[in-house]
């Protein structure tokens, strides 16, 4: 598989430009760790690649480019599929998916931890998979809303909409965090149950030697239901919640700053706009914006679904903009910055190359 990747250009890089200021305190109410002053702050995003090619890199180039974290897919038990997004449908928490199996999975964090570079695990606590009907990786069955040895009917919200339980109005605060994202079916994190279970999961990650979790789908539950729900973790990882500002929406990112760091989305918009043309005579003082504070802000050019849906720059984008506005953010001092790597693809839907195995690639950035 070729993986088409900045990590190459940006081999030194994480040493000279990134900024260490964000890893100076002791957390936000106890509940985000963070490694001393003038540690390694930058974060590879290591999109779709399996457990044993994400150890292999993290020996190779991760850990020698001076990478101070990377960051892994979910590895829960999934809905089959080729489709990128099958991962993001959990149907237990069984760790076997397509990246690979729990045995594999903890290589790869104790082969990540002796090159020097500690793991991120892309976690969900939002929802399970959303399909009336199917067969998990690991071969065990389910059906929308009940998941055997898991989860009940009682364990999810239930809206009852004009659509069924979808989100419909996003101005509605009750509606966003308690009907269903795009048919995932949407756990009930208010319950006793539900949040034990969810701790549960993220304390097996830990106890494997996980480092930090970057909570998916973030906004999607209360504020106070994922506080309660970390609160209750076994250790204090790194936690970048994914919190997506919209223009009028009730919930914003801030609200999520008492749980550790917030994935700052406007960063994302306002690096497209200004190295499109705009100019960067703008790219400062974020924080007067009412961003994130920059010692909260988890940033980067492009993820995994702004390279998707437009809402980023690419490596299509024009000329070398894309390459110049990484080399903007890790020199910026504003927020943790998060490099991707991930592959070409010609539709929106496909997944990895070969499976999710392979070696990087050092012809370009990602796509």
């Amino acid at each position: 598989m070729r993986l088409f990747t900045l990590i190459s250009f940006f081999g030194i890089l994480p040493y000279a430009l990134a900024s260490p200021v964000l890893y100076n305190s002791t957390g936000h109410d106890g509940l985000n760790a963070r490694a001393p002053s003038g540690s390694k702050s930058v974060i590879i995003q290591m999109f779709e690649w399996t457990w044993d090619s994400v150890a292999a890199e993290c020996t190779n180039f991760i850990g020698p480019a001076g990478y101070g974290f990377v960051q892994v897919s979910p590895p829960q038990e999934h809905i089959t599929g080729s489709q990128w997004w099958t991962d993001y449908q959990p149907v237990s928490y069984t760790l076997t998916s397509k990246r690979g199996n729990r045995s594999q999975f903890r290589n790869m964090i104790t082969t990540c931890h002796a090159a020097g570079v500690r793991v991120i695990v892309d976690t969900i606590f939002n929802h399970m998979a959303g399909t009336d009907s199917g067969t998990g990786t690991a071969g065990s069955s389910f059906t929308h809303y009940v998941y055997p040895g898991t989860y009940q009917y009682q364990d999810f919200h239930h809206c009852g909409l004009s659509n069924g339980d979808d989100i419909v109005n996003y101005s509605n605060r009750l509606e966003v965090q308690t009907c269903e994202l795009v048919n995932l079916s949407d756990l009930a994190t208010e319950a006793e149950y539900v949040r034990s279970r969810l701790a549960a999961y993220g304390n097996d990650l830990l106890s494997l030697g996980v480092d930090g979790l970057r909570l998916d789908a973030a906004k999607h539950i209360a504020a106070n239901d994922l506080a309660n729900i970390v609160s209750r973790l076994s250790s204090r990882p790194y936690i970048t919640s994914e919190v997506i500002w919209g223009g009028g929406e009730p919930i914003q990112p801030s609200e999520y700053t008492g749980i550790g760091d917030v994935q700052e989305f406007r960063y994302t918009t306002a690096l497209k706009d200004a190295f499109s043309g705009g100019g960067i005579s703008n790219l400062q003082n974020f924080e007067n914006r009412g961003w994130v504070s920059g010692s909260q802000a988890n940033v980067f050019v492009a993820n995994h679904d702004t390279e998707r849906n437009g809402a980023s720059l690419t490596i299509k984008s024009s000329s070398n903009t894309y390459i110049t506005s990484h080399i903007f953010s890790l020199a910026h001092p504003y927020g943790t910055p998060t490099v991707l790597s991930s592959y070409s693809f010609s539709g929106h839907d496909d997944g990895a190359p070969n499976g999710g195995v392979g070696a990087c690639s050092a012809t370009g950035g990602s796509v």
